[in-house]
């Protein structure tokens, strides 16, 4: 079982910006540039016209922009010139968020329903519209890939109408969508109607992200407004070349499109089996709410696959966007070391154990009787911090000889077991120890039914008995200091773990809380919880996530 973490170099999944990121498509490896003419300025009134025939639409009832963006930047040029006010639903794009801020013009947004926090509010845009106005639609929404019915846009335009009403329609994900055949209008609907702009692109579904082209159309009064703000060249030789091979080649988009709508469901389905809260979308992304730490575990666990996703979504703090790849396979795997982990591996002191009283009790008296200097609780944790000292007795050696100590380990080791397991006239600081575990969490995980627990910790074997004994639970397995030759940070005890185990069917965890805890866990190829307040050190340790608390990681599962 090889359980080498992938290189992001090498395996490379961008879900993180809705780009066709993994599947080429076919025409564009034999598409061709045209030098000749690059040293002209641009033309793009062939292409233009090419569309409009194709579509069926009058020449005048199409432009060409720089992305789609371009043609959002000039909707808000327009309304900042005209002093023209946006009617623009909530949850929105991060472009028009981000224009509104720029422009300073007048934007209403208009908040999502309490009862639909993710939906359109499609009463409140009724009552909000007025005359020369503009009032916004993303169709599929995004960021939640909500699509609205065709009735209801229907509905929508010509109460814009009645009301001297402009509405500007966003499609750049629309040849994702599955509607009924009638769900969808054709640009010869749209110009007829005579107060509707449509926004497409070629950046999604296409595959040109890079090129930068997309398109704007509606009836000719309307988009003539727009050209005379467009700059005359804002789209480059090359990039209407490869538009226009790819228009050329548009027949090839609906196996794409129809296997990314497949991929979404099954994304979906698989989400939904694992408790999240999926949003129904006609995208080429999915957007679920979690909770604010497991969204940092995914984030962190993917990224470290190579997998990146979008996780700081405007007004949806608790919301996680990915992206539908073509080849699915790698990210369901991804997700299943985080929803489906087979093996939950603990490190005890300090996660399971409270030893603050004992173990480094018996750190400072050893400390001291063997130097006569006190040592502070912070010499300890700075030690600890540095890492390569996941045995007490090491550390407490180390300290010493900081202080001059001249002597050896084992008379280290026999004072400290002193002032650790006590004798017979005096008690010993293992009595101090206190559990930090529920005795819920611990039902939790070992009533689970697939699920195997393990403890890999630095204690020799009869001491860490002794600890699961105050906790009363024997998990599957226990790792100690006398099964390994070398400890942590060296991955051995954990590599013995899973060892046993099939990576193929979920994901191994390890829960510590030291640099040396997620220093192993990581080189051991786990999902790496730390446990403890320094969160930064922890993570730059390795940790995936940091909980305060080890109950914390019933959020997780």
């Amino acid at each position: 079982m090889n359980r080498q973490n992938p290189n992001p170099q090498q395996l490379r999944f961008k879900l993180d910006f809705n780009e066709r990121s993994d599947h080429e498509p076919a025409w564009l490896t034999e598409a061709a540039i045209n030098t000749s003419d690059v040293w002209r300025y641009p033309d793009r009134s062939q292409l233009e016209e090419t569309l409009c025939a194709d579509m069926h639409i009058p020449k005048e009832a199409l432009l060409l922009t720089n992305g789609g963006d371009e043609g959002i930047d000039m909707l808000f040029k327009y309304s900042t010139i005209s002093h023209i006010q946006l009617l623009i639903p909530q949850p929105c794009f991060s472009q028009y968020s981000h224009n509104a801020e720029i422009w300073q013009n007048d934007c209403h947004f208009i908040s999502v329903d309490a009862n639909q926090p993710l939906a359109i509010n499609q009463a409140k845009l009724t009552k909000n519209m007025k005359a020369r106005q503009w009032l916004v639609i993303t169709r599929p929404n995004n960021p939640t890939g909500e699509f609205m019915a065709q009735s209801d846009l229907m509905g929508l335009i010509i109460k814009a109408q009645k009301k001297q009403t402009r509405v500007f329609i966003d499609e750049a994900y629309i040849e994702f969508a599955e509607p009924e055949h009638d769900n969808l209008f054709s640009a010869r609907d749209y110009v007829a109607m005579g107060n509707v702009v449509v926004l497409r692109t070629f950046s999604k579904a296409f595959g040109l992200a890079g090129a930068r082209v997309g398109y704007l159309l509606g009836a000719p009064t309307l988009i003539n407004r727009f050209r005379r703000l467009a700059p005359p060249f804002n789209v480059s030789t090359t990039s209407l070349q490869l538009a226009a091979q790819a228009w050329h080649n548009r027949a090839q988009l609906l196996a794409y499109t129809r296997h990314i709508a497949a991929n979404r469901r099954c994304l979906t389905e698989r989400l939904s089996r694992y408790g999240m809260k999926v949003f129904p979308s006609q995208g080429n992304f999915v957007l679920f709410n979690t909770n604010t730490v497991l969204k940092t575990l995914l984030f962190q666990v993917l990224k470290r696959q190579g997998i990146l996703i979008k996780t700081a979504l405007n007004d949806l703090p608790d919301a996680v966007r990915i992206t539908v790849p073509f080849q699915l396979e790698p990210l369901l795997t991804a997700l299943a070391e985080i929803f489906e982990p087979q093996r939950l591996a603990f490190d005890m002191d300090g996660v399971l154990i409270d030893t603050t009283d004992s173990y480094d009790q018996c750190i400072i008296k050893t400390v001291y009787q063997l130097s006569q200097v006190t040592v502070q609780q912070q010499d300890i944790k700075t030690l600890r911090s540095a890492g390569g000292y996941n045995n007490d007795w090491d550390l407490t050696l180390a300290l010493l000889r900081e202080r001059d100590y001249q002597g050896e380990l084992q008379e280290v080791i026999d004072i400290f077991q002193r002032f650790y397991l006590g004798t017979e006239t005096q008690a010993g600081l293992i009595e101090q120890e206190r559990t930090l575990i529920l005795t819920s969490l611990i039902k939790l995980i070992s009533q689970h039914k697939t699920l195997k627990t393990a403890v890999v910790t630095g204690r020799p074997r009869s001491e860490a008995q002794l600890g699961l004994k105050k906790l009363n639970w024997q998990p599957h397995d226990v790792i100690s200091a006398d099964d390994v030759s070398q400890q942590k940070p060296d991955p051995e005890g954990l590599l013995k773990l899973s060892h046993q185990g099939d990576s193929q069917k979920g994901g191994f965890w390890f829960i510590g809380d030291t640099v040396d805890d997620m220093q192993a866990g990581r080189a051991a190829g786990y999902v790496c919880v730390g446990i403890g307040a320094d969160k930064h050190l922890l993570m730059q340790a390795g940790a995936d996530v940091v909980l305060d608390n080890v109950n914390q990681l019933e959020s997780l599962l």
